[in-house]
């Protein structure tokens, strides 16, 4: 028998070298790692993809609100005029296709609870406290996110 081979023993089994457990170790975290970031790249690009209109949106509410300023103002002897209704059509018009881009208009009661994630105390009155009195102007959001927070008046 050559002494520079031993015998192989089938019951026992060399204890793995130190490298090669640091290695595999390294490796699984690194993998984890990976798996984490492609993920967290796939939320982000989610949320670009929801929100990425939001600077425009709002600069375009300031042209919904006088929009709907002036449909307020409309005087009686013009509410069947065919200019004033064309021009009502493009405001539902416009409205209809801020809507479709996720745009909602933050719901404020008159007589609900003041909610401060969602609504701005603009002035305070008689009245039940923290209740809504009136509606200052509407408050939006894009598909959850508030843009502008609705400014209300609060009994207090």
């Amino acid at each position: 028998m050559n002494s520079a081979n031993p015998p192989a023993d089938d019951k026992a089994t060399p204890p793995p070298v130190k490298n090669e457990i640091d290695f595999e170790e390294k490796y699984l975290r690194t993998a984890a790692e990976l798996e984490n970031f492609r993920k967290q790249v796939e939320r982000d690009k989610i949320d670009f993809a929801k929100f990425a209109g939001e600077n425009i949106l709002t600069a375009l509410l300031p042209i919904l609100e006088n929009f709907k300023r002036a449909a307020n103002h409309l005087p009686e002897n013009l509410k069947s005029d065919d200019w004033a209704t064309g021009i009502s059509a493009i405001e539902k018009q416009f409205e209809s296709t801020l809507a479709n881009l996720g745009l909602r208009k933050i719901e404020a009661k008159i007589g609900s609870d003041c909610d401060p994630n969602r609504h701005e105390i603009i002035a305070t009155g008689e009245g039940e406290n923290g209740k809504i009195l009136e509606i200052l102007e509407d408050g939006y959001e894009l598909n959850g996110k508030v843009l502008r927070a609705a400014k209300i008046k609060v009994g207090k």
